[in-house]
């Protein structure tokens, strides 16, 4: 009974190991992401950090969930690039660099959840922009019917992570030859993985340092996804992703309809809406979820769950302890979050023409006698 035991909890595999390395095999074991760069910092500069003339400002988006942002100057035409490697919101002089035409490599400090990690950033030139990946992968063994395979875990998204649903992948050497095939030993993190005719579920942990794996569950039930929106309104298009509690990706893409998924526990990971409205233009909005379960599917059981419940805005103000002075900066960070946790992270709007525009959010603060002291426009994160 004890191999069945640990099939249904979950089989635990052995020990992992980050492995900071480029390559393995031969084979490049890294993935390169775009930078996405603006005229304008997606978070003010320190007054003593000058951007050089006709410089692009952007971030790296590390860490669960992209949260641990590191911020990126870079002018093309010197090559100058700066990158805020220890996230204190300042550019020292050991973080100001020159990017030739071959890659540069800079150590970074970022947390993956409560763990810090300081890992090799990689960047390259791609055209007149940046890209970039986070060396390294973790090695460890899987185990399948308590037998034990080696195995690999790969970021496919460049954020330092290694269990994100059909970006990262796991790699199996199902054969146990010593090698890994590229064509059938590698596979996506979220789908089911089948092996001598059992399907399994592969949960990593964001750090790569623990891997579990277990029988996707044969019972169902189902869930609908709905939208609260304005009267007039109607939505033109839906794509919500749900990732289970054993890590399988689910897509819903059909709102109000019945849609049935394995039973389990399920977080949000993404949502896609366009609304049109009354007047023929189409909002497009790009929603992420916490990182914990919002919603219980049961055998034979129906759930509906509305993506747009309970939305409201927030605004938080970062300031010194004993508050805001006169004369001082501070960070005001406006969120749009739902009563599950979900959060926009984008919003753009187009026309009948179809041209689309990004959505910012205008601040403004008022002194006494509604006089207008400083105003300044966000995006979302």
């Amino acid at each position: 009974m004890l191999p069945l035991l640990l099939l249904t909890m979950g089989q635990v595999s052995s020990p992992w190991t980050f492995q900071d390395e480029v390559a393995r095999d031969g084979r490049s074991m890294i993935v390169f992401r775009a930078v996405e760069l603006g005229d304008v910092p997606p978070r003010p500069l320190h007054a003593e950090d000058k951007a050089p003339a006709g410089a692009k400002f952007g971030d790296l988006r590390l860490g669960i969930g992209g949260a641990a942002r590191r911020a990126i100057v870079w002018q093309p035409d010197s090559g100058s690039l700066w990158l805020d490697a220890d996230g204190d919101g300042r550019f020292a002089k050991d973080e100001r660099h020159t990017l030739g035409k071959e890659p540069l490599e800079i150590r970074a400090k970022f947390p993956i959840g409560d763990t810090p990690v300081t890992r090799t950033i990689v960047l390259k030139r791609r055209a007149a922009g940046l890209a970039y990946a986070v060396r390294g992968y973790v090695m460890g063994s899987i185990a399948l019917k308590a037998k034990q395979y080696p195995a690999l875990l790969t970021d496919g998204d460049a954020d330092g992570c290694f269990d994100g649903a059909a970006t990262d992948r796991v790699w199996i050497d199902l054969d146990r030859d010593g090698k890994f095939d590229p064509l059938t030993e590698q596979f996506p993190l979220g789908a089911p993985l089948v092996h001598e005719v059992t399907s399994y579920l592969i949960r990593p942990d964001a750090i790569g340092s623990r891997v579990e794996a277990r029988e996707r569950p044969a019972e169902t039930g189902t869930v609908r996804v709905k939208v609260t929106r304005l009267p007039k309104s109607d939505v033109v298009g839906l794509s919500a992703q749900l990732v289970s509690e054993w890590g399988e990706l689910v897509t819903l893409d059909k709102p109000g309809q019945p849609h049935a998924v394995p039973e389990g526990k399920y977080r949000v990971d993404t949502v896609q809406l366009q609304i049109k409205d009354a007047d023929g233009q189409t909002w497009s909005y790009q929603l992420n979820g916490p990182r914990h379960p919002v919603l219980t599917i049961v055998k034979g059981k129906e759930v509906t769950f509305d993506v747009t419940d309970g939305m409201r805005v927030s605004v938080e103000v970062a300031a010194s302890a004993d508050g805001a002075k006169a004369g001082q900066s501070v960070r005001v960070r406006p969120d749009v979050v739902t009563k599950a946790g979900l959060y926009m992270t984008g919003c753009e709007v187009s026309g009948v023409s179809g041209y689309g525009r990004p959505v910012r959010a205008t601040i403004r603060l008022i002194g006494p006698g509604s006089d207008a002291v400083d105003e300044v426009e966000t995006g979302f994160l």
